[in-house]
């Protein structure tokens, strides 16, 4: 692997997988450009990039993260009885979120194998365009953790669930739920992107395991100074990317990523039929 595709990738990984664009969807598309299957073939340099993704979301959301810790213990110490304190409600939340997973994770594979044609991907990126524009509609209103419902974040895990189809984006589908349910929109955004810190912590986990049954393969051609470069791409782009996400959502407008998402779907449709004939 070169040093040039491997901050591609860093940059793609960082960009997409916070900006509401679909990180797997752009992920199919670089795959079928350059020929290059970066989850089969270089699996370890795979989990560093989504090493390097998980760090921008603790280094941007880092007061939230380190008050979240915080009252974990002080909520394991008071026998798990919230008593008003908003942070332990937005524990128990983030923790009803995973719920819907279990039920996904069975049948996760063979979800995105089906749904990771590039004509599928691009049908898939014109819905993730259709919910942002249509979030914009939302009724503007102000639940934060202090005020929101168990169902209310029971209901963005689920929405979290559908985001593992290739095209949808997960960051643009939980921010939307979260808003649909009368989240505020700062909330809305720091609710979707500490709540993707279980999930990417644990796919680390499970391509974890399968790096160790073949170490050697797992690495591939990658060299030390790639991985490095690759996981810098990744952390400095998904923190420019969760910048860009909560200046676009505190202005309420998601029409650069809407129009992006279209043009970017309709070309991959176009292309794909084309191809078909």
């Amino acid at each position: 692997m070169s040093l040039w595709f491997a901050i591609l990738q860093g940059l793609v990984q960082g960009l997409t997988e916070f900006l509401p664009v679909s990180s797997s969807g752009h992920l199919v598309l670089v795959q079928t450009l350059f020929g290059e299957d970066v989850e089969t073939n270089y699996m370890l340099f795979n989990v560093l990039l989504h090493f390097g993704t998980l760090l921008s979301v603790i280094v941007a959301f880092w007061k939230d993260i380190k008050e979240l810790f915080v009252e974990f213990f002080g909520w394991i110490h008071d026998g798990f009885k919230i008593n008003g304190h908003p942070y332990r409600r937005f524990i128990v939340m983030l923790l009803l979120t995973i719920v819907p997973m279990f039920a996904i994770l069975p049948v996760k594979s063979t979800l995105e194998d089906a749904f990771s044609s590039p004509l599928l991907v691009g049908l898939l990126l014109l819905v993730t365009a259709a919910v942002l524009y249509l979030s914009e509609k939302a009724p503007k209103k102000h639940k934060t953790e202090e005020n929101a419902t168990w169902l209310d974040a029971l209901i963005v895990g689920i929405g979290q669930c559908f985001a593992v189809l290739p095209g949808l984006s997960r960051s643009g589908t939980t921010i939307c739920t979260g808003l649909f349910r009368g989240f505020s929109r700062d909330f809305a955004v720091r609710f979707a992107f500490i709540m993707s810190l279980p999930v990417i912590l644990g796919a680390n986990i499970l391509e974890l395991a399968d790096v160790f049954k073949d170490p050697a393969a797992a690495m591939g051609d990658v060299s030390v100074a790639c991985c490095i470069v690759g996981v810098l791409a990744a952390m400095l782009s998904g923190l420019a990317a969760i910048r860009m996400v909560r200046f676009v959502s505190k202005r309420g407008n998601f029409r650069p990523f809407v129009v992006y998402c279209t043009l970017i779907g309709t070309i991959t449709i176009v292309a794909s039929l084309i191809k078909m004939v």
